[in-house]
């Protein structure tokens, strides 16, 4: 029976979640900050074209690793479990470092811009420059995601609001010192920063962990799970993560094969900037739902504040897309001038719809993995990036579009059919859920 102090109110949820919803926030307010000095340098259209590429290729390369955040809060409760972790990790690091050496640093980069993915010549030069500078990037990303989760875990959210405070100040501090004091190109300043701030994030995260990880039992609460266990759990989320950033390059694909290739390939990173930053909040709410669930049971309070969240979201980010604000951030911060602030009023108000939608993503993701049914968000991904991949070779074909617009519509509408999957695959596990409640 719970008590006053177990209940799970919406306080104890918003305190829970606030410092991880305050991480996405900060990470996402690295790229429009990124964006916003390379729009106010040399050759900006080429530059801001270019770094986006080179993030969503690090993001693909990354994506396994991703989901060690919620491996770690879901099974990071013992010695032995945290140790299975910790040399799955090691694995991927090294591989997946390897996998952007070898890309980086041979001429398959250039080929795959070229001849798959249709960017301009004037792009690639630069994309690969900054491309290889941010070679630590999987490794650096996937340990602080390890001891971030053994940290909520654990209930020790706060310390996660300080090393995004870390990651942050150390890639702004960079990125301002880069812009004022040197004449790198802009694609080159923008990885330099962001590499900077996740290695200065992984090094905290880990001084952070270590209470925690020396006061690990050699028991938990959950059973010691063996290796297939974890490939089994983890595989799946692997998927996940890999499926769903290789939409990016995706649209970028279907970019470039659209009206207007050069000027949306250098707008929509900064629409998509300006949605995560709203979307990551939502994001944030995954593991809160796994941690609670595991702590409480109370799956009515946690979908209560799911549906309050995704409200709040949808009418913030409507009141940035539909108003004044909207010419006013893109002017004035993100630094747009003349025909690239004319592409974005519509494709921004289209994406608004994207952090309501994932507020229920996170919401039904996190009931998926309490109930170990992590397959089903893997088949919900791939149908999303099914559907995408389908639409960008059609709409270009049938439209007359700017790229930019083609991707915003495609990005909404395949977040749209994700959810309903999950929905669908979660009904039985939330009926459980609440009958146990």
């Amino acid at each position: 029976m719970q008590t006053d102090d177990t209940r799970l109110t919406q306080k104890r949820i918003f305190i829970f979640w606030l410092p991880l919803g305050l991480m996405w926030l900060f990470m996402s307010i690295e790229q429009p900050g990124i964006n916003a000095v390379i729009a106010r340098l040399a050759d900006s259209k080429i530059n801001l074209a270019a770094y986006g590429i080179t993030v969503s290729l690090a993001l693909i390369i990354e994506s396994p690793i991703i989901q060690m955040l919620t491996a770690a809060t879901a099974l990071g409760d013992s010695t032995p479990n945290y140790r299975k972790l910790l040399t799955f990790m090691n694995i991927m690091a090294l591989s997946l470092t390897l996998v952007h050496f070898v890309l980086g640093f041979t001429p398959l980069y250039e080929l795959l811009l070229r001849d798959f993915m249709n960017i301009p010549g004037e792009i690639i030069d630069p994309s690969r420059s900054s491309f290889r500078i941010m070679l630590p990037w999987t490794a650096a990303i996937g340990y602080r995601r390890l001891y971030q989760g053994l940290l909520i875990r654990h209930g020790r959210t706060r310390e996660i609001s300080y090393i995004m405070f870390i990651r942050l100040g150390l890639t702004l501090g960079t990125l301002a010192l880069l812009a004022r004091f040197t004449d790198m190109r802009g694609a080159d300043l923008g990885a330099l920063s962001i590499i900077t701030g996740v290695t200065g994030g992984g090094i905290s995260a880990y001084v952070f962990a270590r209470p925690s990880i020396r006061e690990l039992p050699e028991k938990g609460r959950e059973s010691l799970f063996t290796w297939s266990y974890l490939i089994h759990f983890y595989y799946p989320l692997l998927l996940t993560s890999m499926i769903d950033f290789v939409a990016r390059p995706i649209l970028n694909y279907g970019i470039a094969r659209s009206a207007y290739p050069v000027e949306s390939l250098a707008v929509w990173p900064v629409v998509l900037s300006v949605m995560f930053l709203f979307r990551a909040i939502a994001i944030s709410f995954q593991e809160v739902v796994v941690a609670l669930l595991k702590e409480a049971g109370d799956l009515r309070a946690i979908r209560t504040f799911a549906h309050r969240m995704a409200g709040i979201l949808g009418l913030l980010f409507l009141l940035l897309a539909a108003g004044p604000v909207r010419n006013l951030w893109y002017r004035y911060v993100a630094g747009l001038q003349g025909e690239l602030l004319g592409f974005t009023s519509l494709p921004t108000l289209i994406v608004s719809v994207v952090p309501v939608v994932g507020a229920f993503l996170s919401y039904y993701r996190g009931v998926l993995v309490y109930a170990n049914q992590t397959r089903y968000i893997a088949q919900a991904v791939f149908f999303n990036t099914a559907i995408l991949t389908l639409m960008v070779i059609v709409l270009p074909r049938i439209l007359s579009l700017s790229g930019v617009l083609v991707a915003a519509l495609t990005f909404s509408l395949c977040q749209f059919f994700e959810v309903f999957y999950l929905w669908y695959r979660a009904r039985r596990a939330v009926r459980t859920f609440s009958a146990v409640a």
